[in-house]
């Protein structure tokens, strides 16, 4: 069994969770009726089912991983933090708390960067829980309050992900100019954990795969800035991502809706030159933009919307050519019509290929105009 479950784990490592999930089949039984007394025999199965997309079965798994090895100490601490998150709730702040432990007394006084990163990210996750599953109970906002503030001072303020989520605790408390520190100090981090990234992806193999797992948190970054009317932030958060992932749907998404944003604060603000655009007043504004008629005689205004209407249409192109059941998607086509509804539609295919080509901007602004003229006289 011993000799199977280093085969499969070094078949993990090589990305490969078909080849493993092969290799473990012999056990597949003992795990399935819990006969297996082994906790690395659970947790590798959990592992090659999460690596193939069948949380299902990973599940009973990682449950058994943990109550075999409660201290991780044959079989580490991942499994806590994983099923924390699947299971959420009270549990779930259990198991990942329990997770925590584990790390800490493994580390004793000299955690080394890996253990301080999922400890962080242990806190991080148990953050999220008290602001969804958690969020009416009495205790949540000290509860978020105390664990940022742990995670905090034990990254003395120099990690990205901690600082996103510090803006996102403030925007709940509607303390929105701290929401906005926050984020402007998270990009500034992240950009830097990016460009140190890059530069090093000659010579390290790792470095990739570094970048990809930038993108959710770049993405959810963005979208906070968004929120609180960042757009500049947020179009170079998009830019980022788009560094990373080209063709990146949800990037294209955010960039178009981004610029939509500017468009319609930017008609407001014409129309109501006495208000002062604070963060406040956006996160407000936010939830009236569909009130907000385009004043697209502006040549400002209109040069945003047809920049919006690129974006969009890349979008759902991109989703166009993806899987048809895939929902995330789904959603952000969905999404991405319904502002093209409202500022002249998708942009032709031929308009996007030329721009793809990097073709002469004048020549393209041309087209467009032509375009949108033509779609407003019908």
């Amino acid at each position: 069994m011993e000799a199977v479950i280093v085969q499969a784990k070094e078949a993990l490592g090589e990305n490969d969770c078909k080849k493993a999930l092969k290799l473990l089949k012999l056990y597949k039984s003992q795990v399935d009726n819990g006969s297996c007394s082994d906790p690395e025999l659970y947790k590798v199965f959990a592992d090659a089912y999460l690596e193939d997309g069948q949380l299902d079965k990973a599940y009973p798994c990682l449950v058994k991983s943990c109550e075999l090895d409660p201290q991780g100490t044959k079989t580490g601490t991942d499994q806590f933090f994983t099923l924390g998150q699947v299971v959420g709730g009270p549990d779930g702040i259990q198991l990942i708390s329990q997770g925590i432990e584990n790390v800490s007394n493994e580390g004793g006084d000299n955690l080394n960067g890996e253990q301080v990163n999922k400890i962080v990210g242990g806190l991080l996750s148990m953050i999220e829980i008290w602001m969804t599953d958690l969020c009416m109970e009495p205790e949540a906002e000290s509860q978020c309050e105390e664990l940022i503030n742990k995670a905090l001072e034990i990254t003395e303020r120099g990690s990205p992900d901690v600082l996103a989520t510090l803006g996102s605790i403030r925007i709940s408390q509607q303390k929105f100019n701290e929401a906005c520190e926050a984020f402007s100090l998270a990009w500034e981090l992240f950009e830097k954990k990016k460009d140190e990234i890059s530069n090093n992806l000659d010579s390290e193999s790792s470095g990739a795969n570094e970048l990809v797992e930038l993108l959710q948190p770049l993405l959810s970054l963005a979208k906070m800035c968004i929120e609180v009317g960042l757009y500049e932030i947020a179009l170079k958060v998009i830019g980022a991502v788009r560094d990373i992932d080209e063709d990146n749907i949800e990037g294209y998404y955010l960039e178009g809706f981004t610029t939509y944003m500017i468009a319609k604060v930017g008609t407001f603000q014409q129309q109501n030159p006495t208000v002062e655009m604070k963060p406040e007043t956006i996160y407000e504004f936010n939830q009236h933009i569909q009130e907000i008629a385009l004043n697209l005689e502006d040549e400002i205004v209109n040069g945003l919307i047809q920049d919006a209407r690129i974006s969009l249409s890349f979008a759902v192109k991109i989703g166009e050519a993806s899987d048809p059941n895939d929902e995330v998607v789904s959603e952000i086509v969905a999404g991405a019509n319904s502002v093209l509804q409202e500022i002249g539609g998708e942009v032709d295919a031929k308009i996007l290929m030329k721009i793809k080509k990097g073709e002469p901007l004048e020549d393209i602004e041309a087209n467009l105009d032509d375009e949108f003229e033509s779609d407003n006289d019908i």
